[in-house]
């Protein structure tokens, strides 16, 4: 089965995250300095500007693919917080550590929320918690919910840019297209 294009040409280590220099520096700085592990990140910005992209590749620095939980944050649950936490109490045979990826964040429960305040009070060193979401999103989040600026208090803000975007997206696309032999 063919795999979608967006798929196909995600970027796959950080040389290849085209528009978001600022955000992939830090990033890279924490990596060289201490790691990814025993932390939380909140990464936020526009649809198609590269959360999944830079979520998944923090989650591939500690942990291999297996150790890796990735999904919609409005499905996680208190005891699926619970359930991971349990996993966590040591590193996966074969890998760095354990990721767990929670997309469009702003769906979270309230619940949800409340268990992810203790999860992220004390995380092992083999453990990064990722959290996506659209700026939109995240002012949403912090209307409807009754006070969810604990969570976000508790991860390190990875914002990325929204300005100037289209030309640096343009080569990645004309790079692609080159590459899958459509050459212009």
């Amino acid at each position: 089965m063919t795999r979608p294009i967006y798929e196909q040409y995600r970027p796959k280590d950080w040389s290849e995250v085209v528009g978001q220099d600022k955000a992939v520096a830090k990033l890279k700085a924490i990596a060289e300095r201490t790691g990814f592990g025993g932390r939380a990140f909140w990464i936020s910005g526009g649809s198609g500007q590269g959360k999944t992209t830079v979520a998944r590749l923090i989650a591939g620095s500690l942990a291999a693919d297996y150790a890796v939980f990735e999904q919609d944050a409005s499905g996680v649950t208190p005891a699926d917080i619970r359930d991971w936490e349990r996993q966590f109490r040591g590193k996966p045979i074969g890998s760095n550590g354990w990721a767990v990826v929670l997309n469009e964040a702003h769906g979270l429960r309230k619940d949800t929320i409340r268990a992810l305040l203790v999860a992220l009070e004390d995380i092992p060193d083999y453990v990064v918690w990722i959290f996506t979401t659209t700026a939109e999103g995240q002012a949403s989040l912090f209307e409807d919910q009754i006070d969810a600026h604990p969570l976000l208090s508790r991860c390190l803000d990875v914002p990325l840019s929204r300005r100037d975007l289209a030309m640096d997206f343009a080569c990645r696309a004309r790079k692609i297209a080159q590459t899958a032999g459509h050459r212009r």
